[in-house]
């Protein structure tokens, strides 16, 4: 799916008509496609409703189109407005016609059905705008003082610069501040890693860390490479928690030392989110930041914490106590790794998805419930969809917040309580429990803050236990309060994520301890 964004007049239709034919696929205008649904003209909308309803049914409509078949589309000048909507087309190929505000309204002056044309303030809307559409373009083509014939042309020859990937493969672009990469979720990838990585003739050797459990994946990935010319040393190393530490990394590190390893060459990750979190602790820090790959083989890693950049090694006194950001290059999902991956990871994935469904606006979590049984059960279509869309929200919020000052903090939803219940349970591998248990923490919390009703915790219960997540536990506050001491968010006091409505996530929350005992009864006795 091609997608064409830009202010009015940027000239989306005409260069999108060329595109089309010259690909062989439809076109769509998603105005035009408003008004044949509506039977209206998006004039009479923005009169009779106003540009708030029409905007939820342009998102609609978007989301609609980008989830069907193959198209060149055209969106309208502010559908990038909507956050939702720039989640779901990270999963696109977004093509950014850029135009200067001058030679826009030359060119669309004359135009009566365009209702922005009216307002005062356009100008300043032109210049909000504009990054939101750099943000999820990975193709941008001036447009001033230029035939739209040779638009298509600039378009055309950067697309082909594009990853091929096989038909059905969803290619999410993530773009923080600390570099743009694509996240490619599909089937039959191993065997293109080499494709996919980065295409530089400084890279002469990569390193694989790799698990210990997972040779198979590992043997096609350095046969892909190696067929790139490109040398390949691999160090297999426990894919568990306990592996985390210092000595697991200076072993790593030694390794990398031990070739040779240039800044310029490739560290690259198979594994579970143990591997890729300890092999992007040891780029981010060797040579002071060496390429990072990963080639996450479970569906927690997949789905969640491969996307992101964040990278730590473990201390006695808690998980993740070290780290750094460091963004990959490239993220490489073959879901059917996590599917033969079950008894590793996978509870844990699909707590994770569920997170991201209960925090966004998207529609992920009516999609969950819906698949939920096809996906506890490892079907490959079902995993692939919900980690696609998992995969759309997640980027979306770390490329607005790399490094979790803001928004970001909402991932969190069920890690403050989730990660105290590790400690004080002395669970070490988690298998999705205590995530789960702290979401239902998080939503009794939130309920006995008048924040949200038993219908919103019921259906938090309802959505973990069809995904075969326990619901209940029992934990002891104090406990609980010394764990709470080493959390990373913890600000003159502990702070939670809390839910104000399905969708409406709140950060920096804080509670009484009485409030907090109310809590775990709450969860020892629902």
């Amino acid at each position: 799916m091609i997608v064409l964004v830009g202010f009015m007049g940027a000239g989306k239709t005409t260069v999108g008509h060329i595109l089309a034919e010259r690909l062989g696929t439809p076109f769509v205008d998603s105005d035009v496609h408003i008004e044949r649904q509506l039977g209206r003209s998006i004039v009479d909308v923005f009169a009779a409703e106003g540009e708030q309803h029409f905007r939820e049914l342009e998102h609609r409509a978007i989301n609609e189109l980008v989830r069907g078949p193959d198209a060149v589309l055209a969106l309208g000048g502010g559908a990038l407005g909507d956050l939702r909507t720039r989640a779901i087309l990270r999963n696109t190929t977004v093509v950014y016609l850029r135009v200067g505000y001058d030679e826009a309204l030359a060119r669309v002056r004359q135009d009566r059905f365009r209702p922005m044309l009216q307002r005062a303030d356009l100008d300043q809307i032109y210049a909000r705008r504009l990054a939101a559409y750099a943000e999820v373009a990975a193709v941008q083509v001036d447009t001033n003082g230029r035939r739209p014939d040779a638009v298509a042309l600039d378009v055309l020859r950067e697309l082909t610069r594009l990853p091929s990937t096989p038909p059905g493969t969803s290619n999410i672009l993530v773009t923080p501040v600390g570099g743009t990469y694509y996240a490619h979720v599909g089937r039959q990838l191993l065997e293109l890693t080499a494709t996919l990585l980065p295409h530089s003739a400084d890279i002469e050797q990569a390193v694989l860390v790799e698990s210990d459990r997972d040779g198979s994946t590992a043997d096609q990935v350095a046969a892909s490479i190696t067929a790139r010319g490109i040398s390949v040393t691999r160090v297999p190393i426990a894919d568990t928690e306990t592996m985390k530490t210092f000595a697991t990394a200076q072993h790593v590190a030694g390794r990398l030392a031990d070739v040779a390893l240039h800044a310029n060459d490739l560290v690259v990750a198979v594994g579970g989110e143990p591997v890729c979190d300890l092999a992007g602790f040891v780029a981010a820090t060797f040579n002071r930041g060496t390429p990072l790959a990963l080639v996450p083989t479970t569906l927690v890693a997949q789905a969640d914490s491969a996307i992101g950049g964040k990278n730590a090694v473990n201390l006695p006194q808690g998980r993740n106590l070290v780290g750094a950001i460091h963004q990959p290059t490239v993220v490489i999902a073959d879901v059917t790794t996590a599917c033969e991956n079950q008894a590793h990871g996978f509870r844990a994935g699909l707590a994770e998805i569920a997170k991201h469904a209960l925090i966004s606006r998207s529609d992920l979590l009516p999609v969950v419930e819906d698949l939920a049984d096809d996906a506890c059960s490892g079907n490959v279509d079902a995993v692939h969809q919900l980690v696609t869309r998992s995969v759309e929200i997640k980027a979306d919020i770390v490329s607005r917040d790399e490094r979790a000052t803001g928004e970001r903090i909402v991932l969190n939803y069920g890690h403050t309580f989730g990660h105290a219940i590790d400690l004080v349970s002395g669970q070490v591998e988690d298998q999705g429990e205590s995530v789960a248990l702290g979401m239902m923490a998080a939503a009794h919390l939130a309920r006995r803050q008048g924040r949200i009703d038993d219908v919103v915790v019921d259906r938090h219960r309802r959505l973990l236990s069809r995904l075969g997540l326990p619901t209940t536990g029992r934990f002891d506050l104090e406990a609980m309060q010394r764990a709470w001491l080493r959390d990373k968010k913890y600000r003159h006091g502990v702070r939670f994520v809390v839910l104000n409505a399905l969708g409406g996530p709140e950060t920096g929350i804080t509670a009484s301890a009485d409030m907090l005992a109310g809590v775990l009864d709450d969860l020892a006795t629902a």
